[in-house]
């Protein structure tokens, strides 16, 4: 073996070393962190995994200096080591993102799609090997040539990377890993000679360029114009970027500790408050209404279940009529517009730019102050307005909570006042700070008589194909609409969303363009109702159940396993997610590394229903994203599990959603309607800290049952059944 060579196999093994013992901190650094700090655990975990494998990438390139000819080109051995250990540092951690992605695709391509270029690993190995071979090599040459000659290093390392990444893929297919992945020992032993032979490959093409530069060198010296080395100012502008990242980096973590610090001290107690004239509501003798009930009444809860009135669903993207700029958004316009005392408003997510989704309810708000303005006779004791935002986390900026600051704009810009203490008008905005990473609840409660629960956020995705903006996707969803006592349990789980926001705080009434320099986030709010939004007001005969959840409180989880282990007939579930655990993902590689402990608490009492006799259908999203490939791999496993129990494959039919797909609802035995945000996936149903919030509506209300099963019917004729790859039916019948 030539010595070269053997540097840098030996360089490789080293590192790969490194990053394994550096690995088996992670146990002891989460075992110094209390087990209730689950976000401070995660973070830490995450880190000191990404710490350890840039390390390891760091010392493989530290020791493969040796094996480069960098004093021919004018490096000084000295800073050979730093130099080579830092190229290789930010290649290795930095394309770790782009990996899983691009894992993803692959995946996605198994489907199908992109003419199944991707359909097996071959190819997408080689890709994320190229990769790792470019960034690599071109860091290398701003770190050690001059910029003329970058194109040398960087297109070396692409070539020899792609061709290592090409062979190990060519030998996955020989050997079948399927079977080496079973195990850890195999799967680290994969990976590592992966690394191996992909560093191998990129180190021997460097090696090749440097020294036909080198060559290059000599004969311009011998012609009295001598090869000069990256400079100074050279390499400080990539240490100045570099340091930039770190920077980004910093602020990011900077974020994460805001949010950490900004969170209640002890999160578990729900504030419930019993609202004057609660209904003597007689206890339910249907057995879905019961389930429900023994859950949402436990604990002393007001039961606020009776007469109830539920309107007609809520649909985004909503009908055409009467123009192409309406849509589902304008219908919660409307129910905003009516308000009398006061607006109770959350989402996750608020998109900004031109003809957003919360100009509509921008509009809705300035209208209802012009009333006010107009009459305050009839609003004797004028009108409080409070929205919080989710704390939705915008990723490209390193930054939560920025939405709360689009949301001020789109109000101030529509004409809502901050305040009109002559007409008693106050408007308060919040941002959420008490789960990470964000609250996942859209609700409207208005007057204390109406409540919202819906699964559409305020993104511009629920347009029309055709609306103005020229951004809507049709992104199909569902809101559930009560009027009556339920609504003010819909109060209650505002306030718990208040209680834990900061509320912006301005300076006087600041400019639209101008809330970022005249506003700040203040104190968390405390919640204060006007004593007329405080009376549960009967308005039909509806039974109809408000549910929530977050950290230390799982109503709407018990709510919904109760619901689904007294179902007797018939489930049908139209739901954008259908998911296993989150560890389940890694399943798109063997289908037998997603096993029972993966299964979620729902999955575990649909199959009690179907083993009970219950037949269930569900419509879900197939359309190639990365919660379709969830989708898929649960699917996959519903069905080998099905087999295992000895169940009829008739007894569960899926099928995937004609068109684009957001919604979250339910319908048991065809008489309780469940909607809202709740999905069927791992971060609505995880316990602790890291759970999102969820509220939904639950009713036995014959009119909303029969509506809903009409809309399920209509897009269940349009759906195709739901096909699974050969790679994910490992064990199915």
């Amino acid at each position: 073996m030539q010595r070269p060579l053997a540097r840098l196999l030996l360089a490789a093994l080293a590192g790969l070393l490194v990053t394994g013992g550096l690995a088996l901190t992670v146990r002891p650094v989460l075992g110094l962190i209390p087990e209730h700090q689950g976000f401070l655990r995660a973070y830490a975990g995450v880190l000191v995994a990404y710490l350890a494998v840039s390390a390891g990438f760091a010392t493989i390139g530290a020791l493969s200096a040796a094996a480069l000819p960098l004093a021919a080109v004018g490096v000084s051995p000295r800073t050979g080591p730093y130099r080579v250990g830092v190229s290789l540092a930010v290649s290795g951690g930095g394309l770790v993102i782009p990996v899983l992605l691009l894992s993803v695709v692959a995946a996605v391509s198994q489907e199908g799609a992109l003419g199944g270029a991707l359909r097996n690993g071959s190819l997408i190995l080689a890709l994320c090997a190229a990769g790792y071979g470019l960034l690599s090599g071109l860091v290398l040459g701003l770190l050690t040539v001059r910029l003329r000659h970058l194109w040398r290093p960087a297109l070396a390392g692409l070539a020899g990377a792609l061709a290592a990444g090409a062979v190990c893929g060519l030998a996955l297919e020989l050997v079948n890993p399927r079977a080496v992945l079973r195990s850890a020992p195999g799967l680290v032993l994969l990976v590592s000679l992966v690394v191996l032979t992909i560093h191998l490959g990129w180190g021997l093409a460097v090696r090749g360029a440097l020294g036909r530069l080198a060559a290059l060198g000599r004969r311009k010296a011998a012609a009295g114009h001598p090869l000069h080395a990256a400079g100074r100012a050279q390499v400080a502008l990539v240490a100045t970027l570099g340091l930039s990242l770190l920077g980004s980096v910093v602020a990011f973590t900077r974020t994460l500790g805001d949010f950490v610090t900004a969170r209640p001290a002890d999160p578990t107690p729900l504030r419930v408050a019993r609202p004057l004239n609660v209904p003597g509501c007689p206890v339910p003798t249907d057995a879905l209404e019961r389930a429900v009930w023994e859950v949402s009444t436990r604990g002393r809860r007001p039961d606020l279940s009776c007469l109830n009135r539920i309107r007609p669903l809520i649909q985004l993207p909503g009908g055409a009529a009467p123009g192409p700029a309406r849509s589902g958004f304008d219908d919660v316009g409307a129910l905003v517009e009516g308000a009398r005392h006061e607006v109770l408003f959350t989402t996750m997510q608020w998109d900004g730019g031109r003809l957003n989704p919360g100009s509509t309810l921008a509009g809705a708000l300035a209208r209802l102050y012009a009333r006010v303005k107009a009459d305050p006779a009839a609003f004797p004791d004028g009108v409080r307005v409070r929205v919080t935002l989710g704390n939705y986390p915008v990723i490209s900026t390193f930054e939560w909570g920025a939405e709360v600051w689009t949301a001020l704009g789109d109000l101030l810009a529509a004409g809502v006042p901050l305040s009109d203490p002559a007409r008693e008008w106050r408007v308060e905005l919040g941002n959420y700070a008490g789960t990470f990473p964000h609250s996942h609840v859209k609700l409207v409660a208005i007057d204390g008589e109406t409540l919202l629960t819906a699964g559409f956020n305020y993104a511009y995705g629920h347009y029309p194909p055709g609306h103005p903006s020229g951004r809507g996707t049709g992104l199909y969803d569902l809101g559930l609409v009560a009027r009556g006592p339920v609504a003010q349990d819909g109060v209650n789980v505002f306030d718990d969303l208040w209680a834990r926001s900061k509320v912006v705080v301005c300076e006087g009434q600041p400019r639209p363009d101008d809330v970022r320099q005249a506003c700040r986030l203040g104190g968390l709010g405390t919640p204060r109702h006007p004593a007329a939004a405080r009376r549960a007001v009967p308005a039909g005969e509806a039974r109809a159940f408000s549910l929530y959840r977050r950290e230390g409180f799982t109503g709407a989880d018990e709510a919904t396993l109760a619901l689904l282990n007294a179902a007797t007939t018939r489930i049908d579930l139209m739901h954008v997610n259908f998911s296993m655990d989150l560890g389940c993902i890694v399943a798109v590689l063997n289908p037998s590394l997603c096993t029972d402990r993966d299964r979620l608490p729902w999955m575990t009492a649909l199959l009690g229903a179907m083993e009970r006799g219950v037949n269930v259908r569900l419509l879900t999203d197939g359309s190639g994203s990365l919660g379709s490939i969830e989708n898929r791999v649960a699917l996959a496993y519903l069905r080998r599990e099905m087999a295992r129990r000895g169940l009829p494959p008739s007894r569960f039919t899926a099928r995937w959603f004609p068109g684009p797909v957001h919604a979250k609802a339910a319908l048991i035995d065809r008489r309780m309607l469940v909607v809202g945000s709740m999905n069927l996936h791992h971060s609505s149903w995880t316990q602790g800290l890291l759970g999102l919030n969820e509220a939904v509506l639950a009713t036995s209300d014959p009119a909303g049952a029969r509506e809903f099963q009409g809309l399920f019917e209509r897009f269940w004729a349009e759906a195709e059944p739901a096909a699974l790859p050969a790679f994910l039916q490992a064990g199915a019948p």
